[in-house]
């Protein structure tokens, strides 16, 4: 089966492309980063990328978007892109948790991971993935919650005292280090931040189950307003 997907990351400050035809990684490639701008370079990036591989945008299969949690624009612009993109083309849509992309790039002896986020105002995002049959990818196994950077590291401590199996990532996860005691495994940099060959990865699968989304109603998974928007409601 000659699936093509393209995979879109925009949720943090250096966002990927890829693409992805028949279970293979074709090319991935890094956004350029003009102030932080994805909205500024994903078209061209995509364009250029699909001309590359000698493809049109018509014979995508489907279109991967990571949905979050990250940065408030940088998610909004890879959303609107994806769907605009696949309602123009009449492709399939994917909804790809964010956090799960990360998991999903852990290393193979790693069985359970935590990933973190900046929530902003001493807080977290975080998720807890199981990390067993690589053919459909890591398991979430509690919603993404928003927890104090505190609370989180206590728990953390507890619960890896008797599971040494379980390790740490996610884009802040090294600024935890000093908060927990050595025993604790953080992954390596090249395995705390989303890419876009994952996004595709696991988008590809989702689109084969079945689990695909409306272009009209999918959003960002924000978990919480910005910090503007929640100074407006007070």
């Amino acid at each position: 089966m000659n699936l093509l997907t393209l995979g879109v990351e925009t949720s943090g400050m250096t966002g990927t492309v890829a693409l992805r035809q028949s279970g293979q990684t074709v090319e991935s490639v890094s956004l350029q980063q003009t102030g932080r701008r994805h909205a500024q370079t994903l078209v061209a990036e995509v364009d250029a990328m699909l001309r590359r591989a000698g493809i049109s945008s018509q014979q995508l299969s489907t279109i991967a978007v990571s949905i979050g949690p990250g940065s408030f624009t940088g998610l909004r612009v890879g959303v609107v892109f994806a769907k605009t993109l696949a309602y123009a083309i009449g492709c399939q849509l994917a909804a790809v948790d964010t956090f799960r992309a990360i998991a999903a790039a852990s290393p193979a002896d790693v069985s359970e991971v935590f990933v973190v986020s900046d929530a902003q105002r001493g807080d977290l995002f975080v998720g807890r993935y199981a990390l067993g049959d690589s053919t459909i990818g890591p398991t979430r196994l509690a919603e993404i919650a928003i927890e104090s950077t505190g609370s989180f590291c206590q728990r953390f401590q507890d619960i890896t005292a008797s599971r040494p199996d379980i390790a740490i990532t996610g884009p802040v996860a090294a600024s935890l280090q000093t908060a927990l005691p050595p025993s604790v495994r953080v992954l390596a940099p090249e395995f705390q931040h989303p890419r876009a060959e994952f996004i595709a990865a696991l988008g590809e699968q989702q689109a084969l189950a079945g689990e695909l989304s409306d272009p009209w109603l999918l959003e960002p998974f924000y978990l919480r307003r910005s910090a503007a928007e929640e100074k407006a409601a007070s």
